[in-house]
């Protein structure tokens, strides 16, 4: 395609989307009111807009969702991921395992010294309120790997076959001033040029940036132009490309938080929050209105009738005929006799609704634990809700963490800041990747579950019926039960030295058999020889009688 058609089909895919942006605008202005505005343009600033807003539930629901996630299944303070190698004959290779912790150690590093953790928390965010987050990673000089969270309004996106996210189109804005010191000013058009010359800075242009797979091209070439992912930046005005570039591996992340057929953009749960949200809203606005009335409500003013039009807003003021008034004081309120009470009750109700369609009581479970409850119950509940939040999870690792972590690697070993692999892996190295997090275990603590009544069945029973314990292979058992709860490795001693402390315990319990039996023996010798000699003497003494 030439740069005009790209351009030309990014305008049509920002066609197709306008429906959504109208929708992501309702989701802005109740869910996420600090990100980019969809539909509206704001000088700096000026970008929050709470008018609609007379309740916080909707924007403290956001927050737990992203904050939840972050905790529980990337937790900045602890391991979420653990690395294996796809050919399981080498699981018990210590060699193995210890290179895959420290390609681990390597990884947790360098997202530790990136912005990870910053760009992570809106791309949560903006999952949970507009169903869709796209972050890119790049390579970075000083920290090795840099994050950028995309704000959906810049990006539209083409799907493969398989529904996979194979082509991106994101707009950014840059001054002629930016652009050069991005690009030089010899890469860009002759007007921008001229703006440079003159020293404006203050304009902003339109700049396309392209990314997708690379269909053509000279494998054995290395060069940035031959790279499997194709990027290129694009001038809006002038269809021209000032720079083609490539990635090794897709540098752009997309989650979708539910998803459809055919449809490229995810649906979320403040989609289904909205409309309560909304009625939520209105009834905490009507509400306001009724306090305010009683606490300062309209008065009525004598002049012979009420002057229209009338008036009945918090310290409104009503005339009326005093002759129409008879016995009734000259100035007099009126109009406050709604419950606030009732609209109370009904700002709970819905705020219950839009918390519980946000996930806020998955996330905040402890707010409903009581101090009767034991901790095997309190961790079997958040692991029931968390269980909840299954597909969205499938969809994190498959589609936002497995790509970081496998471009993440790449980056290191092309950087050369990974060790030399065993001589098992050179051969085979191919890794899987485990989660470990809070989260991820939640989804799989069924099958601990199993696993631990299994055994304590197999325990009851032996109680009766000790040959139960050879059906269980418990080498077997203990590493099924470390891979599930992902803990460290490097604790577990590998077959061989499992087999050489077993040799030495048998040959100890061998000796101490013999020395047992030698014992035993000498003792039955001494006995022996009292009992002769006992029958010795006890001859002697008969016939010397």
């Amino acid at each position: 395609m030439t740069t005009k058609e790209r351009i030309e089909k990014y305008k049509e895919l920002l066609g197709q989307r306008s429906n959504f942006d109208s929708y992501w605008q309702d989701l802005h202005n109740y869910f996420y009111i600090e990100s980019p505005d969809i539909n509206t343009t704001y000088l700096a600033g000026t970008e929050l807009n709470t008018t609609k807003l007379y309740d916080s539930t909707s924007l403290e629901t956001a927050d737990v969702l992203a904050s939840g996630f972050m905790n529980y299944l990337t937790p900045p303070t602890s391991k979420w991921f653990k690395l294996a190698p796809a050919n399981h004959t080498l699981f018990d290779d210590k060699a193995v395992s210890d290179y895959l912790e420290e390609v681990e150690e390597a990884v947790y590093h360098t997202l530790n010294k990136s912005n990870f953790y910053d760009q992570m928390y809106p791309a949560y965010k903006s999952s949970g309120v507009y169903g869709t987050s796209i972050l890119l990673e790049e390579e970075d000089l000083e920290d090795g790997i840099r994050f950028r969270n995309i704000p959906i309004k810049q990006c539209v996106m083409v799907e493969d076959a398989r529904g996979k996210v194979a082509e991106y189109y994101i707009e950014f804005e840059y001054t002629a001033y930016q652009a050069a010191l991005r690009w030089g000013k010899e890469k860009l058009s002759q007007p921008l040029q001229e703006e440079l010359n003159k020293n404006e800075r203050q304009k902003k242009h339109k700049f396309l940036l392209y990314i997708g797979v690379r269909t053509i091209r000279d494998v054995k070439k290395k060069s940035k132009e031959h790279l499997p992912i194709e990027a290129l930046w694009m001038e809006c005005d002038s269809e021209r490309v000032v720079e083609e570039g490539g990635y090794n591996e897709f540098p752009v992340m997309t989650h979708r938080f539910d998803k459809r057929p055919f449809i490229p953009w995810g649906f979320s749960p403040a989609m289904k929050a909205l409309s309560f949200t909304r009625m939520l809203n209105q009834i905490a606005k009507t509400n306001l209105r009724a306090m305010m009335k009683r606490t300062d409500p309209p008065v009525a003013l004598p002049h012979n009738a009420f002057i229209m039009p009338l008036n009945a807003n918090p310290r409104a003021i009503n005339y009326y005929r005093k002759t129409a008034m008879d016995g009734q004081k000259d100035i007099v309120s009126f109009g406050a006799d709604g419950d606030p009470n009732a609209g109370l009750a009904a700002v709970e109700y819905y705020t219950g609704k839009v918390r519980s369609l946000m996930y806020h009581d998955v996330f905040l479970a402890f707010e409903h634990i009581t101090k009767q409850m034991q901790n095997p119950e309190v961790q079997e509940r958040i692991n029931e809700k968390m269980t909840m939040l299954g597909p969205a999870v499938g969809r994190y690792t498959g589609e936002v963490l497995n790509p970081i972590i496998i471009r993440t690697i790449g980056i290191l070993a092309r950087q050369g800041r990974l060790p030399e692999p065993p001589e098992a892996l050179i051969e085979d190295g191919r890794y899987e990747i485990d989660y470990v997090s809070q989260l991820a275990q939640a989804q799989k603590r069924s099958e601990l579950n199993a696993l631990t009544s299994g055994m304590t069945i197999a325990g009851q029973m032996a109680q009766f019926a000790p040959e139960v314990i050879d059906r269980i292979n418990s080498d077997n058992a203990i590493k099924k039960t470390w891979d599930i709860l992902g803990a460290p490795v490097k604790v577990l001693r590998d077959d061989r030295e499992v087999a050489e402390i077993r040799e030495q315990r048998a040959q100890m319990q061998a000796q101490a058999q013999e020395l047992e039996m030698a014992q035993a023996g000498a003792k039955a010798g001494k006995d022996l020889a009292q009992a002769e000699d006992a029958i010795a003497s006890a001859s002697s003494k008969r016939r010397f009688e």
